[in-house]
């Protein structure tokens, strides 16, 4: 998967989070901690968010992989000079 789909999916599982937030009054990480504590009850909502959260965590987990890759390699590729981001095609 490209960085930029990466990317895109990430800003795509943040609205979906977003709404539920908004919907609930309950940011993602507080909702997680007391959904996986057992203190929430299991409803069509909430088995959707874990799942949206989850795709998130596990998305920003490969960005960071894929992003840590072409930061070593535009360091190889430009020394001690300062990096060079180019925009996406």
């Amino acid at each position: 998967m490209t960085l930029e789909a990466i990317i895109e999916d990430i800003h795509g599982l943040e609205q979906e989070l977003a709404r539920l937030e908004a919907r609930y009054g309950l940011l993602s990480p507080d909702f997680y901690h007391l959904y996986r504590a057992g203190e929430l009850e299991q409803t069509r909502d909430f088995i959707a968010w874990v799942g949206y959260y989850e795709a998130k965590l596990a998305r920003e987990a490969e960005y960071r992989e894929v992003m840590y890759d072409r930061l070593r390699e535009l360091r190889r590729q430009e020394g001690l000079g300062s990096l060079r981001l180019s925009p996406a095609a």
